[in-house]
């Protein structure tokens, strides 16, 4: 009799056990970020430094309808000059926080101004200096391959791209480094 009430304490207590397991796998399984809307395109989403946090549910929206300016635009300075096109749920400054975090965007705080770190591609024989009235800051330049790189305001990303010479706008991508560890 009481080898029984042991063996069902037993159980009883693996059960507890498997409950616990259970519950702690399924919270971290589900304590991921993610998007909340609120509606208006509007969400509490943001990514948090250190985290891959990559612009995932974009719009559909067809190249046909963007004009020639905007399609020389990478996809996140798109969303950055017309909220139009941000993901489902994602705000303007939730972009606007994980680009600064990614060291793609900053602010002067003596302007106001949002900057923008980008790769200017121009035309072949294109004489550079007549983008310098729309750029803060040129940083690099590379004649052989007709690149600017440049802070810029957000404002100005448009009409940069609306001069015939310019090729592409894209944001400047922070290289990855995995330090010493071997592939």
């Amino acid at each position: 009799m009481i080898a029984m009430e042991y063996s069902k304490n037993y159980v009883f207590i693996l059960i507890i056990i498997a409950i616990v397991i259970l519950a702690a796998f399924l919270l971290y399984a589900f304590n991921k970020p993610a998007a909340i809307v609120t509606g208006n395109n509007q969400s509490s989403f943001v990514c948090k430094e250190g985290q891959n946090c990559s612009l995932q549910g974009t719009p559909d929206f067809s190249k046909d309808n963007l004009t020639v300016a905007q399609k020389k635009l990478s996809t996140d300075l798109l969303m950055l000059t017309d909220s139009r096109y941000l993901p489902i749920g994602m705000t303007p400054d939730a972009l606007e926080l994980q680009m600064e975090q990614n060291n793609q965007l900053t602010y002067v705080a003596e302007t106001g101004d949002t900057l923008v770190y980008v790769y200017i591609k121009t035309s072949d024989n294109t004489d550079t200096t007549a983008i310098n009235s729309l750029v803060w800051n040129v940083t690099n330049t590379d004649s052989a391959n007709h690149l600017v790189v440049a802070w810029m305001d957000v404002n100005n990303l448009t009409p940069m791209a609306s001069l015939g010479f310019v090729q592409s706008i894209k944001s400047v991508i922070s290289p990855v480094t995995w330090g010493d560890k071997k592939l």
